[in-house]
């Protein structure tokens, strides 16, 4: 469980009492922060607040932003705003929302619901001739292991749960070394070059202008 939350008091108490309950919450105190502990390491729920040090909408442009990008565990908002377009709009991109102050009995009831309802992300990818297993983090061609770095993964792992949408190279880096990172735009091409040695020509489709797609063999 990924706990997205910059109050320090509350952040901290959630995390004893959670773990108390038998979760294995981690910390994010920014949006910025989350996006790198998913891209690091898979959660099967996230407890999202609204109001960020990113800004008072945050918490909502993560989750949608999230959802873009193929990431599909429940999200529940736990947050002060409590207002009825606020709720709505949280139901809109997230899973469950509760406003604060809440009963921790609440709060552990709703998230053993939605984990109970699982994570619709898809354990395997298959395209082809081209499987991607997301859990093991694997990686076959016509049935053999194809052998890929941390970040060659990760950048094909970004195209295949997204068939079909053009990613800019600046979007490929922010998705993958997370936001603020700086570096020369070629650094995507690189890895797109390296990717179509791999496994085949073209595995990641250039779209002139635009950026990159998947592409099936």
């Amino acid at each position: 469980m990924l706990l997205v939350e910059d109050d320090p008091s509350l952040s901290q108490t959630l995390l004893e009492s959670l773990a108390a309950q038998g979760f294995k919450p981690r910390l994010a105190t920014s949006a910025e922060a989350a996006w790198e502990a998913l891209w690091r390491d898979p959660v099967d729920l996230i407890v999202l607040d609204v109001m960020l040090p990113e800004g008072e909408e945050a918490g909502f442009e993560l989750a949608k932003e999230l959802r873009e990008a193929g990431f599909h565990q429940p999200i529940l908002f736990l947050t002060a705003r409590e207002s009825l377009p606020d709720r709505v709009r949280g139901l809109e991109v997230g899973d469950d929302y509760l406003a604060k102050p809440f009963a921790l009995a609440e709060l552990v009831a709703r998230l053993r619901a939605l984990a109970r309802r699982g994570e619709v992300r898809p354990r395997v990818v298959q395209a082809g001739p081209l499987e991607v297993a997301l859990e093991k983090r694997e990686v076959r061609y016509r049935g053999q292991m194809v052998r890929l770095t941390a970040k060659e993964y990760q950048v094909l792992e970004l195209f295949v749960i997204n068939p079909g949408r053009i990613f800019t190279r600046e979007e490929v880096l922010e998705r993958v070394w997370g936001p603020g990172f700086e570096s020369d735009s070629n650094l995507i091409d690189v890895y797109v070059k390296n990717l179509r040695k791999k496994l085949y020509d073209n595995v990641i489709e250039t779209v002139r202008g635009l950026g990159y797609r998947f592409a099936e063999a």
